[in-house]
């Protein structure tokens, strides 16, 4: 017996030491909070004397009586300081200072054979003598409590009744064991056994009674998953005790069949036990009830705002179905269905949870119902009559029908209701308070904000989609400018030139050109071409070509050659193309009378084409922030703003840049930078020697 007295007491002190612990950490510097902290860990102290006195048997019983009554000491100056709380009676006042008076007296009475001196034959130290003592603490200690309990308001009983339950049962059983030991002249091991057990358990209620009761100066966070687990984990061991209980009087009383009614009863309790362990309907009853007469709120909204993030952030599945989820997690619910608004000013359903799929359902949004819920972001529930009786107010008879249709909950962003959720009943059927109105609130806004961003960003893609298209668009309609440009020179100097065989024969190159151009801007849309290859591009025989193309159009360009025969790996039209939109831009923007002149120079290992003109030139902000800003145009109608771009980017697909100076009033020059492709017969040095000489 005496290793369960051991094991009692040390869970005893483990109990009361956490709790100790518990409560210094929560402290926030008032006496209520410091008395409960001393009164726990004054019974921590009291469990571990106990265990180590079971443990060396050789322990004065003076010594025992002294840390009982010390451990009662303890607990009564707490019970009498709530006094100070709450207005008391004033003959319950004075009658705290008489039981202080008590079990002071009764320490030093039990502490005096202890210390040796000579003991007065009127006073000799009688065990019967702090046996009656240790009724008397224990009843006050109930009459205080009831006293306490009495006396408040009722609204304030809630905090209270743990407290009260708690104490009650320790200062009840310590009755029961005492007035045994006064009738039997023993104690009772199996009761004194049992002791450290019975006060390891009320240490749960006195953690949850310091939470409720702010007034004691304790910042208690109770975590409700620990107290859900450990509630199912103390239900599993009643369990488990009673079914072997009834296990062993069934084996008892069974005869022939006892062993083996043993055996199926075993089985059938665990099988009952796992049925109830994974019964949602069970989980959700015994956190209703936790929730309910545990805590101050129904909810755990630091946990509940952290599951709804995680449940709308994650990445399996449809965020619609994650909505309905998040919102369901909330009540309980293992159900619902969500609506949203369309272009055509109707709530169509765009997913359903364990719910049948309403896909032909479609509700005007200008219902009286819709306007309701938007203007007092109302919870609709299906149990309840619409408010005042008015019947405009009713849900659709389509919603009202849904299997077990709950709740509907509004989805509300920028004061407009984008759709809402309509929930199944919770597994443990429940009202709804005020709680919960405003916790789903306060969801469904955020529901409601996830979703438009998720709906935002599609439409986002889609119209970057769009813009890709119109970026190809844009780029095939400048092509096509260009080649309508050149067809137009052709038909306006045709006339004049009809009979100059000469011209006939550039017109018949230029067509030809043209259509080459077209066909592999077609296949460019069809998508059925690869990039064109590079090869070896003469740079004076293109700027030729391009100055007499470029001739036709005043102020005709004037092409400044260069002695040596630069070269560069690229597309000979693509490259054409480029360098024809950088001089037709120089033309455009300098008077019939100005000039434009077109450079090619070397620059170590790179080739510097430039285009200079006198037009209007450019700001330097201007520059920097808009020319090559893809479709935007100073140009009106006439240009679509992607000419300077292209070239730019061409260049730098090459490997190069482009660089532009330009000053208001003065003329711009254009100048494109390329790689220098050097001939295959002259290494870098020696062309860079010839170059520099």
């Amino acid at each position: 017996m005496h290793i369960i007295v051991i094991v009692g007491y040390l869970i005893g002190t483990i109990a009361f030491l956490a709790c100790s612990l518990l409560l210094v950490s929560s402290w926030r510097g008032q006496r209520t909070g410091a008395l409960l902290i001393l009164a726990t860990a004054v019974s921590a102290l009291w469990c571990a004397f106990l265990a180590y006195a079971a443990w060396q048997e050789t322990i004065p019983v003076a010594w025992v009586f002294i840390a009982e009554i010390l451990r009662y000491g303890a607990w009564l100056g707490f019970v009498t300081a709530l006094f100070g709380s709450w207005k008391m009676p004033g003959l319950l006042r004075g009658l705290r200072w008489c039981v202080h008076i008590l079990w002071v007296a009764l320490a030093l009475y039990c502490l005096w054979p202890l210390t040796g001196l000579p003991q007065h034959t009127a006073i000799r130290f009688v065990i019967s003598v702090p046996v009656i003592g240790m009724l008397i603490l224990p009843l006050a200690g109930l009459v205080f409590l009831e006293q306490l309990y009495r006396n408040v308001q009722p609204e304030q009983r809630w905090a209270l009744k743990f407290l009260m339950i708690g104490l009650g049962s320790i200062f009840a059983y310590d009755i029961f064991l005492y007035s045994y030991a006064a009738l039997y002249k023993e104690i009772s091991l199996s009761a004194w056994a049992a002791r450290g057990f019975v006060n390891a358990l009320v240490v749960p209620l006195l953690v949850v009674a310091a939470a409720r009761n702010a007034q004691w100066s304790l910042q208690v966070a109770v975590s409700r998953r620990v107290v859900f687990y450990s509630s199912s984990l103390f239900a599993v061991s009643i369990y488990i005790i009673a079914t072997a209980i009834g296990g062993y009087y069934v084996r008892m009383y069974g005869g022939d069949w006892g062993r083996v009614a043993e055996i199926t009863l075993a089985c059938c309790a665990v099988l009952i036990l796992f049925l109830i362990a994974f019964s949602g309907h069970a989980r959700s009853r015994l956190k209703m009830f936790l929730h309910k007469n545990f805590f101050n709120y129904r909810h755990d909204y630091r946990q509940e705002w952290l599951l709804l993030t995680a449940t709308l952030s994650s990445g399996n599945g449809e965020l619609s179905l994650h909505a309905i989820q998040a919102l369901g997690q909330i009540m309980d619910s293992p159900a619902g269905i969500l609506f949203l608004g369309n272009e055509s000013g109707e709530f169509v359903s765009v997913a359903n949870w364990n719910m049948p799929d309403p896909a032909d359902l479609k509700f005007n949004s200008t219902l009286p119902l819709f306007e309701r819920m938007r203007e007092r972001q109302w919870i609709y529930d299906f149990g309840q009559q619409p408010p005042l009786g008015e019947e405009k107010l009713a849900a659709p008879i389509e919603l009202s029908v849904l299997p077990n249709a709950w709740l509907m909950v509004p989805l509300i962003l920028d004061a407009q209701l984008m759709g809402f959720v309509v929930l199944a009943q919770a597994r443990a059927r429940r009202k709804l308070d005020w709680e919960d109105i405003d916790l789903l609130r306060t969801a469904g806004h955020q529901v409601a904000s996830t979703l438009a961003q998720a709906i935002n960003a599609r439409r986002l893609t889609e119209t970057r989609q769009f813009e890709g298209f119109n970026r190809l668009t844009a780029f095939v309609m400048h092509d096509i400018k260009n080649l309508v440009a050149q067809q137009s020179l052709l038909i306006k100097n045709a006339e004049r030139h009809k009979h100059n065989q000469v011209f006939v024969d550039d017109m018949l190159a230029t067509v030809e050109n043209s259509v080459q151009r077209m066909t592999g801007l077609l296949d460019q849309l069809r998508g059925d071409t690869t990039s064109k290859p590079r090869n070896r591009v003469h740079l004076n025989a293109v700027i030729e070509r391009l100055i007499k193309e470029r001739g036709l159009q005043s102020p005709k360009p004037v092409y400044v050659a260069t002695a040596e025969d630069l070269c560069v790996l690229a597309d000979t039209e693509q490259l054409i193309t480029v360098l024809g939109h950088i001089i037709r831009n120089a033309q455009e923007a300098t008077p019939s009378d100005g000039h434009v002149q077109v450079r090619v120079r070397r620059d170590k290992d790179r080739v510097c084409i430039e285009v200079e003109d006198d037009g209007e030139g450019m700001d330097e902000g201007f520059v920097r922030n808009r020319l090559f800003e893809p479709f935007f145009t100073t140009k009106s109608s006439k240009g679509m703003g992607i000419g300077a771009y292209q070239a730019r980017e061409y260049a730098r697909s090459l490997g190069g840049n482009v660089r532009v100076n330009s000053t208001p009033g003065h003329g711009t020059v254009f100048t494109m930078l390329l790689p220098l492709d050097i001939s295959p017969h002259e290494t870098f040095e020696d062309g860079w020697k010839r170059a520099s000489s």
